[in-house]
């Protein structure tokens, strides 16, 4: 009989910074080097004057509850999820992660192009209720003209000018390959972050 071990994982902030860089690689048509991982904003990318911060919906302690400790012992793609009941606390979370990134936006390098990419760690939030979110929020002065919402197969992006929602769908693969190399970024980055080990 065969024996499957796995190993423990550790998820920080250095992983879900690769993660997103990797996704962005097909939206915005750019290879891996003009993509710089950094700090205020976390990724970097000089060749379209654009700057994007990488954040959660979930804080590290709602990620770690215990109600979520068999779905990361058993997820292979992604280390978060929701149920379909949480999307309204999803929606709730997306909007304190606006909240919190626009307070430290002082803080940050300023482009051409500002985005805040949030990872809502949940597979069913569909494009509509999204946009429905977006269409009842007041956002006036936002530092973010962009905001990319990470939906784990599907990252959306909404255009706060234009009001536009574009989805990006990405085959379980896709999702495979980015996660193990978010996880080879996670093992040797030089970058001090707390980490969530699974």
């Amino acid at each position: 009989m065969k024996v499957v071990m796995k190993m423990k994982r550790t998820y920080s902030k250095n992983y879900f910074e690769k993660y997103a860089a990797m996704t962005l690689l097909s939206i915005l048509q750019l290879s891996a080097d003009m993509i710089i991982i950094d700090d205020c904003p976390d990724l970097r990318l000089p060749v379209l004057n654009m700057g994007i911060e990488v954040t959660q919906a979930l804080t590290p302690k709602e990620a770690v509850a215990d109600i979520k400790k068999a779905l990361y012992a058993s997820s292979d793609l992604n280390p978060f999820d929701q149920k379909e009941s949480h999307i309204p606390f999803v929606l709730q979370k997306i909007s304190h992660a606006i909240d919190r990134k626009q307070k430290k936006s002082a803080h940050y390098k300023v482009y051409d192009c500002n985005g805040l990419y949030i990872f809502s760690h949940c597979h069913n939030l569909d494009a509509d209720l999204l946009l429905a979110y977006f269409y009842g929020q007041r956002y006036h002065d936002l530092f973010y003209q962009q905001i990319y919402i990470n939906c784990i197969s599907e990252v959306y992006v909404y255009h706060l000018q234009t009001q536009q929602l574009v989805t990006y769908h990405y085959q379980a693969e896709d999702l495979s390959i980015m996660n193990e190399e978010a996880l080879a970024y996670e093992a040797i980055s030089q970058k001090e972050r707390r980490q969530i080990i699974l």
